[in-house]
């Protein structure tokens, strides 16, 4: 790489002599241009001034010739000054845009090696170099975005790295039961009855539910799910899943649904909605040992908003913004011990932000909490 890097500085050169060669180039063309053309109106002038005194002369003066007009010898000592005067103009031209190149191609240079230091160390790893933003506005602009790819690199790390404490964490846990229960059958410590089969297949079919969870949310988060979108009633959609939860729910725990008489139609993929349902009211169902269960169907003018209100532990104010982020828990509401993968919202979230919808979560007045989602109305 180093040696790439030197290759192209020999063939193109530094910004300092670039810069320098250009102006010096330009300010020397300028100054010997102008000088050429006053030089050439001079003497071209001294010409028609002599020859006009000559004609209106009787007497032919020093600076006649066989046929041709000579210039005068103060007319020649003027000229030639002038081109002193040219010569000495072109080198303090010269002096002065060496100088003022000089001074530019540093404050230009000074920046962008900042920035090339800068991708040096993120490539090295050092994810938290910044690099101020100086010079002029262009290259302001592009260290504001060099540390905008910085912070975007640096937030992706930091989430690589907690996926794998989260899923290392996840299987921990199933992974340990199993080992300690194939230890104690192998070691005749533990019987091999039908409990402990049953015990065996649960842990198993939560390392299940786990991987396929985590599969499909690396699909959702790729953009690779695909929908079969299809115009269908909210409100039914809700009724049906409703039902289904029934023998999720605690027992004394009521669940219900509200609804409008009128249908609310939207363009969604039918399957995927209703997984996004399941998964909120299983989500309620979990953190919900009393009291209600309620499926809110609403709708503005372009929107339908569902929502599913649960009377249970309820989400600190704190753990809000974090509900829909994979592998969440709370003390409070998100216990690893009530179940779950902690995939189901992130899920659900991908899924409806895929629809051009917007899904929420906030805390209840009286206790509980509010999950839901919004999607756009296709009867308007």
């Amino acid at each position: 790489m180093s040696d790439s890097r030197d290759t192209h500085q020999r063939s193109g050169g530094s910004l300092v002599l670039v810069t320098f060669a250009s102006i010096v180039v330009v300010a020397l063309g300028s100054i010997l241009t102008t000088g050429l053309i006053a030089r050439s109106t001079l003497s071209a002038a001294f010409t028609r001034y002599v020859e006009g005194a000559a004609d209106g002369a009787s007497v032919v003066g020093p600076g006649r010739g066989m046929g041709r007009m000579m210039l005068g010898v103060a007319e020649q000592t003027f000229l030639s000054a002038t081109d002193q005067g040219i010569a000495i103009s072109a080198l303090i031209g010269i002096a002065i845009a060496a100088v003022a190149a000089i001074l530019l191609a540093r404050s230009l240079a000074r920046p962008v090696r900042r920035l090339t230091t800068g991708a040096q160390a993120l490539a090295g790893g050092d994810l938290e170099h910044r690099v101020a933003p100086q010079g002029p506005v262009e290259l302001q602009d592009l260290a504001a975005a060099f540390n905008e790819m910085a912070d975007s690199l640096q937030e992706g790390e930091q989430l690589r790295k907690r996926l794998v404490s989260d899923v290392a964490h996840e299987l921990r846990n199933p992974i340990a039961a199993l080992r300690a229960q194939t230890e104690g059958v192998a070691e005749g410590v533990l019987p091999l009855d039908e409990a402990r089969l049953a015990s065996i297949v649960d842990d198993v079919a939560h390392l299940s539910r786990l991987v396929d969870d985590l599969q499909e949310l690396s699909v959702a988060e790729a953009g690779r799910l695909r929908y079969d979108l299809a115009t269908l009633d909210i409100s039914e959609l809700v009724q049906h899943e409703v039902s289904r939860a029934e023998a999720l729910v605690a027992a004394g725990v009521r669940l219900s649904a509200r609804y409008p008489d009128i249908p609310l139609m939207v363009t969604a993929d039918e399957m995927r909605v209703a997984q996004v349902l399941r998964n909120l009211l299983a989500n309620a169902a979990r953190h919900t040992s009393r009291g209600s269960i309620v499926v809110m169907v609403t709708a503005t003018d372009d929107m339908v908003r569902v929502s599913v209100v649960d009377s249970g532990e309820g989400i600190p104010e704190a753990d809000l913004p974090y509900v829909f982020e994979r592998f969440y828990r709370s003390d409070a509401s998100r216990a690893s011990g009530t179940g779950g993968s902690g995939l189901g919202l992130a899920i659900s979230k991908r899924i409806i932000d895929d629809h051009g919808g917007h899904a929420y979560a906030e805390s209840n007045d009286a206790g509980g909490a509010t999950i839901g989602f919004d999607l756009p109305r296709a009867d308007i």
